[in-house]
């Protein structure tokens, strides 16, 4: 928040710059995506989330997925989707997680889901998110 590289500043600056352009693209117009996660949740203090939705598996590669709290997952966070297939103004409470948005671009390009984005749960982004025509 004190306007150092990698704070709310910077990221602000960057989106200034970038979204505009991205959005502005002929590509973009046609069929494109742009999602703008915000992600970490708090590891620290009072407000220091490991919550996880939609019962999110151990994974094998870390004693806890949580990092430095113990829970199953990386807390709450929150994402920005534009797309010419989202109307303007659309807002989901559906919970989502990583791998919801690995099994969405996978499911998008044709190819076959990896890993923990095979699992059911949470799903992939389709009708309360992309609500726009296709």
């Amino acid at each position: 928040m004190n306007g150092k590289p990698g704070g709310l500043v910077s990221a602000d600056a960057w989106l200034r710059n970038w979204v505009p352009r991205i959005i502005g693209s002929s590509v973009f117009k046609r069929n494109g995506l742009l999602l703008v996660t915000f992600d970490e949740a708090e590891a620290q203090g009072g407000g220091a989330d490991a919550s996880a939705c939609c019962s999110e598996a151990q994974f094998p590669n870390t004693p806890n997925n949580g990092g430095p709290v113990q829970g199953s997952g990386g807390g709450r966070v929150g994402a920005v989707a534009l797309s010419p297939f989202i109307r303007p103004g659309t807002v989901t409470t559906h919970p989502y997680n990583h791998f919801s948005t690995l099994r969405t671009i996978e499911q998008l390009f044709g190819l076959p889901l990896l890993g923990y984005a095979g699992s059911p749960n949470p799903g992939s982004f389709w009708a309360n998110v992309f609500t726009g025509s296709f």
